[in-house]
């Protein structure tokens, strides 16, 4: 523990995050918060079993080969997000016994919130378009109703800079008014982005069950390789 708040339920309280946000974001103009850094060295999959058991994984050396430590008689390099630490003391990601580092490495997963069931299993890898793409994804899924694949193909946006002068890179297949319409508020875009430029928008993967059916249905993203395999 450190001297900060960094507390789950701190961190989770609707009523600070709702105070977050009327502070962090304007309706009418642009607003930059934060300076995410971009990066990407990962793999991610989503399986579900015949049992209805899921898993979500993301998995990432970090930094190419990552610590550059090989296990005796492995043939792998053990990952090196230790690097993600701060070494100031009052630091929320303070070097601290019984602590992980602030990082990018977001299995997600949603549940049905009366049951606990499991709605999505989900992932966007792609460094800090990670939780931005989570974002997105839910959006259409939830909020937009879309199937899987739809969801994944659907185009979508990246901060990738965090500055006050930075760039929104926006994915071809966007409204053309809508667009136009953020660069009123003053927003520094890149609309069209397309081709293998693409790949700063993360690669995601989802697998939905139907709660009346059972149905598993599955999304992979075009983005990248991989696909969507049922058994």
């Amino acid at each position: 523990e450190t001297a900060c708040k960094s507390s789950t339920e701190w961190l989770l309280n609707k009523e600070r995050i709702s105070k977050q946000a009327l502070n962090l974001f304007d309706s009418e103009k642009a607003v930059v918060q934060g300076k995410p850094a971009p990066s990407s060295c990962t793999v991610s999959f989503q399986v579900v079993d015949e049992l209805g058991n899921a898993m979500s994984f993301v998995n990432s050396n970090y930094m190419g080969f990552g610590s550059c430590v090989t296990p005796t008689n492995c043939g792998f390099t053990l990952q090196n997000r230790g690097a993600g630490f701060s070494l100031e003391t009052n630091h929320p990601n303070a070097l601290a016994p019984r602590k992980r580092p602030y990082h990018t490495i977001i299995p997600a997963m949603l549940t049905h919130s009366d049951t606990g069931e499991l709605y999505a299993s989900l992932s966007n890898m792609g460094g800090f378009m990670q939780p931005q793409g989570h974002m997105q994804l839910v959006v259409q899924l939830v909020a937009n109703g879309l199937d899987p694949q739809t969801a994944v193909d659907a185009p979508r946006f990246c901060i990738l800079d965090g500055s006050q002068n930075g760039k929104i890179f926006i994915e071809t297949g966007f409204n053309e008014d809508t667009v136009a319409k953020l660069a009123r508020y003053g927003h520094n875009m890149e609309p069209n982005v397309s081709g293998h430029e693409r790949e700063i928008f993360g690669r995601a993967q989802i697998i939905t069950k139907d709660r009346e059916t059972g149905i598993l249905a599955a999304g992979s993203d075009g983005r990248a390789d991989g696909c969507a395999l049922g058994y």
